[in-house]
């Protein structure tokens, strides 16, 4: 299978290729995430035009498909399905997905900790500061995260950026630089002066999901991961938000 083993004689025309391809996914991913998210949150007006919490979660469901629509596209134009591995889910799976979960919140829990420890401070995410003002906005994101977010953001980072890297570079290599690329395009997601700290923390927290793809072998794993890691962080700033904790 392609994505087993990595080119030991890529050519020039390979790395321009995976690369170019890396970089117009990702871009049209946001183009088009954006363009579906507006959409989504014109009609969503038209239909709950008082309810802004609901209205943010289409907007924000309609970006990740958008997501979807251009990793999916992507593979289809290109015939290239063995890019990613994706499978029935079975009982290893399940085991893989109950460790990855215990693995990214390690991470998370470990990194806030020694972060708090030496007095560094984390940047405001933009997301948060939406929810602090409609709290009911993390809850409908719990679902949107699960459903859409998940899925989307693994198809794109670890299915194609991490799959084509990989094939050039091998696994390790590969898990560092689709993290680059996974962190990048959370630049706008967060302010203050601990901006580039979050953005670290994001580097190694897609780091941790390139590894639960890479070992278990199915990118549904990571994407249930990924949103179940999402969903949590959503739910306790739901508690704190509205003073439950």
């Amino acid at each position: 299978m392609a994505h087993d083993t990595a080119r030991a004689s890529a050519s020039p025309a390979d790395h321009l290729q995976a690369y170019g391809g890396i970089i117009i996914v990702v871009a049209l991913s946001l183009l088009v995430g954006a363009t579906f998210g507006s959409v989504a949150g014109g009609l969503a007006r038209g239909v709950v035009p008082g309810d802004t919490a609901l209205i943010g979660a289409i907007q924000s469901a309609g970006q990740f498909v958008g997501f979807g629509v251009v990793g999916a596209g992507y593979l289809a134009a290109r015939d290239d399905w063995d890019l990613i591995r994706f499978e029935r889910p079975t009982a290893r799976d399940a085991l893989w997905i109950v460790g990855g979960f215990v693995a990214v919140m390690g991470v998370y829990l470990g990194a806030s900790a020694l972060m708090s420890a030496l007095g560094i401070q984390s940047g405001d995410s933009v997301i948060a500061q939406q929810g602090r003002e409609n709290p009911v906005y993390f809850l409908y994101l719990t679902v949107v995260t699960i459903v859409l977010v998940g899925p989307a953001e693994e198809l794109i980072f670890r299915g194609v950026a991490f799959g084509e890297l990989r094939r050039l570079w091998g696994p390790a290599p590969a898990v560092v630089l689709s993290s680059l690329v996974f962190a990048s395009i959370h630049v706008w997601s967060f302010s203050g002066e601990g901006a580039f700290v979050s953005l670290g923390m994001v580097f190694l927290l897609g780091s941790v999901l390139a590894l639960v793809y890479e070992k278990s072998g199915n990118l549904l794993v990571a994407a249930l991961v990924h949103g179940l890691y999402n969903a949590v962080q959503f739910l306790v700033s739901y508690a704190q938000a509205t003073g439950m904790v």
